[in-house]
């Protein structure tokens, strides 16, 4: 069962998008999107720690957390876009940026390693609760273009670094904190490389 847990934590944060976006729709109280982000948000970090616990922590889950953001959050935006329209149409370039950006680091990944991002970098877990915030603030709160604004500085940086690991790495990175991890990771690479092909040496 522990070795599920992680699958299924990930799978309901996939299926939380949907909900958002049917009470947006149905024009439901906005504090009900306070518990829906909150969950979504809570299962995306304890989805890896339990992963990692239950040594079930493989690339292939890795990547489907990955996937299951961003089709999670491309839900959440529709629910914006119904709710807070006028603030999302004044800050549409801003978020025409970050969504390039994000295209960018996926497209990067599968022209490099014919694989979906699962960088997971430190950066991109401050983006996701900065994220967490905006949402909160612009489904429960009706918030500004302040949180857009905000939301937009982190996530380009975010990104960036997560762009040039990909253009960086000599495998595909899985799990990289931050681009100087990338060193370390060359190094046990080429250790590992040389345990199993010590006559090659």
């Amino acid at each position: 069962m522990k070795r599920h847990l992680p699958f299924a934590l990930t799978t309901l944060r996939l299926l939380l998008g949907p909900v958002a976006l049917l009470g947006a729709w149905m024009n439901a109280d906005r504090w009900i999107y306070l518990p829906i982000l909150l969950t979504g948000t809570l299962s995306d970090i304890f989805d890896g720690i339990l992963a990692r616990r239950s040594g079930v922590s493989t690339p292939a889950l890795r990547r489907y957390d990955s996937i299951t953001d961003i089709i999670y959050y491309l839900f959440m935006l529709t629910a914006a876009w119904m709710l807070c329209r006028l603030v999302i149409t004044e800050n549409l370039r801003l978020i025409g940026l970050i969504l390039i950006a994000e295209a960018a680091c996926i497209l990067i990944c599968l022209l490099r390693f014919r694989k979906f991002p699962a960088t997971h970098s430190v950066l991109a877990k401050i983006y996701g609760l900065c994220l967490l915030g905006c949402l909160i603030a612009l489904l429960v709160f009706n918030a500004g273009s302040w949180a857009i604004i905000s939301l937009a500085a982190v996530a380009l940086t975010a990104d960036a670094e997560i762009i040039a690991i990909h253009l960086l790495a000599v495998s595909p990175p899985v799990d990289v904190p931050c681009i100087f991890a990338l060193r370390q990771t060359k190094r046990m690479e080429q250790t590992a490389s040389a345990l199993a092909h010590p006559d090659s040496q």
